[in-house]
């Protein structure tokens, strides 16, 4: 059958990766002050991602010159490119040439130079910290230019150079906006609970064999690798399980606000024949903070973090696993992890808690209590398809039927899992409930072989051979005209649709706004019409939106809120009141003159409204 993440797509390549692109990072080396150390001889190593280069040498300075420039370059997916990270490191040279002593390093990934104006720092002073000494405060600076360019861009002039030895290096430092010159250090925890839904790589050869021999296994050792600020720390290894339990902590030692924005969680199979991905999630650590004046530090969960990857159930020629490295956006449900994410920062150097050096430390964690998160309620999916046109030649020789499902609801193949149940016969045989059914506790560990979907489940519409379609032969359609095909598929979760209502809401404003703004600029094509009076209705609308929110969020009853549900509520509130509070000012300020101008400030307000109703804490995605 035809699988899909609403759209169509060729045969071959149902899902492709994201289409790499050109980019060059240049950085330019232009010299050192401060640098702490007795004759010395300094020289600079620059490195994104696993290329490096490094300056000469200058010799017996504290304040060496170098103005070098280095270019990177790139083909590939502007994702993978933003994930790397740059890092400046400053190097005492000894007897042999560019083997030295660290001095200090620099660390910023690509996104937040890329998200800076013109795509650059320029001339700005790189503050170097040594990792291995926490407590030892700056280790000097580094004034560097650091350029992003993808091929199309239009690059800007640059701004005039200002060169002395009295300039204030420390109100000109390499740092974004609202990001503080004094960073203290901070633990960043992840814990990490356990997994379930998991994929059983069953449909290798060794699934094939077991399957001739009628014993079905799980065929995956998981583990969790977690990435932060080019350090990297995993989890034990779960043997033979789809639903591991680790209750594992791993923390990391960085200065904070950190400046990489994302948290990689990858799950791993320990594979005799090399460590395979199962799945890659990628956490914004702006989606889960607000680093405004009343705003609150990274945090999240504990709550299930859904995984996405490719629908292949085997690593053998899996053309998707890319999609399981995090190289796009995964199209198939393999499974759901339970984390929380804390975050403690050393406000004070000299404290005994705050370690001497950068490091991942791994701990146990005690479970947590059953249905912390609230018991699992029923919940049913249902759809209805009016119509499938403008398919492709390539998938229009064979019956084609549709597929909905969510997580592993309604997948038309057999999901193998292993689930605890009490035997009190003796005997030990196979049984079929859904999946993600929590059983009971048991006093012997069984294998269960679970179907995806119930018995009671229509998740497939019959299959129909495609016909051609009346005005174009080259696509086809499927025959929908008297008849049309409906599925439902019954599913178990914890009853988070609150948030679901919240997040809904602020699309639901968003959307009106931006069908509103379409409108305004729409008549402002056209001679004599009355774009000003629409843009005063638009605003009108959307003012009166956000009053209606604010009234009503609050009588909103959170069921097992955590404690980004809580900072995430009043974030929320504050922000809608400051928007409505800006579109009035738009409103009052508007005149048939600066239309275009209100425009574009109101489009301002329309992007911040569309990352605000960003929900990192969801249910599956209802896969077609």
């Amino acid at each position: 059958f035809l699988c899909s993440r609403s759209r169509l797509c060729s045969a071959r390549d149902l899902f492709a990766t994201p289409t790499p692109q050109s980019f060059q990072v240049g950085i330019s080396i232009i010299e050192a002050q401060k640098l702490v150390g007795v004759n010395i001889n300094p020289f600079v190593v620059v490195k994104v991602g696993e290329e490096k280069r490094h300056t000469a040498t200058q010799k017996s300075t504290n304040c060496p010159f170098y103005n070098e420039y280095f270019l990177f370059e790139f083909h590939e997916p502007r994702d993978i490119l933003f994930h790397r990270l740059i890092e400046i490191s400053v190097f005492h040279s000894k007897k042999i040439p560019f083997l030295g002593t660290c001095i200090g390093t620099f660390k910023m990934d690509v996104v937040t130079v890329y998200s800076q104006p013109d795509h650059r720092f320029f001339q700005k002073w790189a503050v170097i910290s040594d990792p291995t000494d926490t407590r030892a405060g700056v280790k000097g600076f580094v004034k560097c230019n650091i350029s992003i360019t993808a091929r199309g861009d239009v690059v800007g002039s640059l701004p005039t150079s200002s060169s002395s030895r009295d300039e204030d290096i420390e109100r000109n430092l390499l740092l974004p906006k609202r990001v503080p010159a004094e960073r203290p250090w901070a633990r960043v925890c992840i814990k990490l609970y356990r997994a379930e839904g998991l994929p059983s790589m069953s449909m290798g050869i060794m699934g094939g064999f077991s399957k001739i021999i009628g014993e079905k296994k799980v065929f995956i050792d998981p583990y969790v690798q977690v990435s932060f600020c080019g350090q990297q720390g995993e989890t034990s290894v779960e043997t033979n399980t789809t639903e591991p339990e680790w209750n594992e902590q791993i923390s990391f030692i960085e200065m904070f606000p950190p400046l990489a924005r994302k948290i990689k969680v990858q799950v791993l199979d320990d594979a005799n024949v090399g460590d395979v991905a199962i799945a890659t999630h990628y956490i914004d650590l702006q989606q889960i903070s607000d680093p405004g004046r009343n705003g609150f530090n990274p945090t999240f969960g504990p709550a299930w973090v859904n995984l996405y990857g490719s629908p292949q159930n085997s690593a053998l020629r899996d053309i998707h696993k890319d999609l399981n490295e995090g190289m796009g956006e995964g199209i198939f449900y393999r499974g759901r992890i339970l984390m929380a994410i804390t975050v403690e920062i050393f406000s004070n150097p000299s404290e005994a808690e705050q370690p001497e050096e950068v490091t991942v430390e791994v701990e146990d964690l005690h479970p947590l209590p059953k249905n912390a998160l609230g018991r699992k309620e029923e919940f049913l999916l249902f759809a209805a398809f009016f119509e499938a046109t403008m398919m492709d030649s390539s998938v229009s020789s064979k019956p084609v039927s549709f597929e909905v499902s969510i997580g592993n609801y309604g997948k038309a193949e057999e999901v193998v899992t292993k689930v605890r149940r009490k035997v009190e016969n003796g005997d030990v045989k196979e049984e079929k409930q859904p999946l993600l059914d929590p059983g009971s506790d048991g006093e012997l560990d069984v294998e269960v072989l679970a179907p995806a979907s119930a018995a009671l489940n229509k998740s497939v519409t019959k299959s129909q051979r495609p016909e051609p379609m009346e005005y174009d032969r080259s696509y086809s359609c499927l025959p929908m005209t008297h008849e049309k095909p409906c599925v439902y598929v019954w599913s178990y979760w914890e009853d988070h649709t609150w948030r679901l209502c919240i997040s809904n809401w602020i699309v639901k404003l968003a959307e009106r706004l931006e069908q509103g703004l379409d409108d305004v600029e729409k008549l402002m094509r056209r001679p004599k019409a009355k774009a000003e009076e629409r843009l005063r209705e638009v605003l009108e609308e959307f003012v009166a939106g956000c009053r209606q929110y604010s009234l009503s969020a609050e009588r909103k009853t959170m069921a097992h809120p955590n404690n980004l549900d809580g900072c995430r509520t009043k974030y929320l509130m504050r922000s809608i009141i400051l928007y409505a509070k800006q579109g009035l000012r738009v409103r009052r300020r508007l005149t048939r003159a600066n239309v275009k101008e209100k425009v574009k400030e109101t489009r301002r307000i329309l992007t911040k409204l569309r990352f605000m109703a960003k929900e990192v804490q969801l249910l599956p995605e209802h896969l077609v």
